[in-house]
């Protein structure tokens, strides 16, 4: 990488489904490319090792891994000045494919190389960013049982299979939602707050973002449902109609508190699960992520 040093951190256990070959061969590039390669394991402290090398005078750092991973690394890098890049070698990519990062290694390693730095939001629960949406109830079930069979079956039937077992389940809570204009107590199967807004038309297909410059969270919820009528909403999120489904209700903020009665809470958060402790506070991070993506391409009517 010309003038250029770097930090990749790369997850082995981030779902990729390419070979060990080319695993390999990734890592030899993006070290010939100027970056220093880290494999991801529990012994690396990842927020203390990039503000080590902010301090050196290094500024971009590498995500090779899926959502999970790239939350893991945006913590120390929010509100910097430091740069973010991605690797998409994960099982879902949303954040790549919102971002217009090619899903294919050799040429999003070489839009770290040729493309240009865009400034995107980031949310912000308590004290932990996430890119995506962070999602509680029946969601986080679902991510559990699906990433437990999404090595081995193919994307559609691990969600028929998450979402069947989860649905036995049937999990639900009790939240106090709280912003500026908006106070209410809802019971709830499904509840998400996301970074800017999805296409709700597609949310159970491939959950597309048009914008991640929009300055706002979206919320998202269902209230309480029998347990056919909540199948039927399954169905619904699979087939990407989540709005026909009766009561769905969303809205917009900058900010919004959500209390439970529990001390702490199961909560999904780019596809990671967590516990995290109450109240919640979730709000939007306007502009404070810099990310590496492709150049846009030359005006043709020039």
């Amino acid at each position: 990488m010309p003038n250029t040093t770097g930090t990749m951190f790369f997850n082995p256990s981030s779902g990729a489904k390419i070979a060990d070959k080319e695993l390999e061969e990734l890592k030899l590039a993006a070290a010939a490319s100027g970056l220093e390669v880290i494999q991801l394991t529990r012994e690396v402290n990842v927020a203390q090792t990039i503000r080590d090398r902010i301090a050196r005078g290094i500024k971009l750092f590498v995500a090779a891994g899926g959502d999970g991973t790239i939350t893991h690394v945006i913590q120390p890098l929010v509100e910097t000045d430091a740069i973010l890049g991605v690797i998409p070698v994960g099982t879902y990519n949303h954040f790549a494919k919102d971002m217009k990062i090619p899903l294919e290694w050799r040429e999003a390693l070489d839009a770290l190389v040729s493309g240009q730095t865009r400034q995107v939001d980031v949310a912000r629960v308590n004290e932990r960013y996430f890119v995506n949406n962070l999602s509680i109830g029946l969601y986080p079930e679902m991510v559990a049982k699906r990433e437990a069979r999404g090595r081995d079956y193919s994307r559609f039937r691990a969600r028929l299979y998450a979402a069947y077992h989860t649905i036995r389940k049937y999990p639900h809570v009790t939240l106090a939602i709280d912003t500026e204009h908006h106070h209410e107590v809802i019971r709830t199967h499904v509840f998400m707050v996301s970074n800017n807004s999805y296409d709700l038309s597609r949310i159970g297909v491939e959950a597309p973002r048009e914008s991640l410059e929009g300055g706002r969270v979206s919320v998202y919820w269902l209230p309480h449902l029998p347990r056919i009528a909540l199948m039927r909403f399954v169905a619904r999120y699979l087939a990407g109609r989540v709005t026909a489904t009766p009561g769905f209700r969303s809205f917009r903020t900058t900010q919004l508190r959500v209390q439970s009665r529990r001390p702490s809470i199961r909560a999904g958060i780019d596809g990671e699960l967590m516990n995290l402790a109450t109240p919640l506070t979730i709000s939007i991070v306007p502009q404070s992520l810099n990310v590496r993506v492709p150049a846009d391409p030359p005006d043709s009517s020039s």
